[in-house]
């Protein structure tokens, strides 16, 4: 009887133990899955960076450097070596697009150039998806690490070299100025 016992409560732990090491990786690809959705919509927007530079260079107020500094950014987001850089990175793109449409609300002329309206309609379509990204991201991330940390299920995530996720901190009222 007490071997019955002793069995059954092996095999529930084994259950347990397989149910656990499923949901971590359920919920490791699904956190997976939404960064390689956010890389994606930021290497998008990243490619509309070189028209915007040739857009920003007809501006008086930015200069040379602004422009190089904008034109490099793709390049210096891609090479970046840990997340915080990137997201500092990423940052710096969407406050030079802020700069350059701020900019064009000088120049009367950019609201009757087709080639800029439908630029500046692509950056908000893609900066929005970028938005939207991070914070899909930011919630699988945060399902994985709040699962990861929870007594005894931190052991089985140590046992399955599981590692928490970084967050992609980001500022949500930039994407709000930029269709200002």
């Amino acid at each position: 009887m007490f071997i019955w016992f002793i069995f059954g409560a092996m095999c529930m732990l084994v259950v347990l133990l397989i149910l656990a090491y499923l949901k971590f990786v359920s919920l490791n690809k699904a956190a997976a899955n939404a960064w390689q959705k956010l890389d994606f919509n930021m290497k998008n927007r990243a490619e509309l960076i070189p028209s915007l530079a040739l857009a920003a260079a007809a501006f008086e107020e930015l200069d040379r450097t602004f422009v190089y500094e904008l034109s490099a950014l793709k390049d210096t987001c891609r090479r970046a070596a840990s997340l915080q850089e990137r997201v500092k990175c990423e940052n710096e793109i969407t406050k030079k697009f802020k700069k350059v449409f701020t900019a064009a609300m000088h120049h009367p002329e950019t609201e009757q150039n087709e080639h800029f309206l439908k630029l500046r309609e692509n950056i908000i379509q893609a900066e929005s998806k970028v938005q939207r990204s991070k914070k899909k991201y930011n919630s699988a991330a945060r399902d994985f690490n709040t699962i990861a940390s929870i007594i005894p299920l931190n052991l089985i995530a140590q046992m399955f070299e599981f590692k928490p996720y970084e967050y992609f901190d980001f500022d949500p009222s930039v994407d709000n100025n930029i269709k200002k």
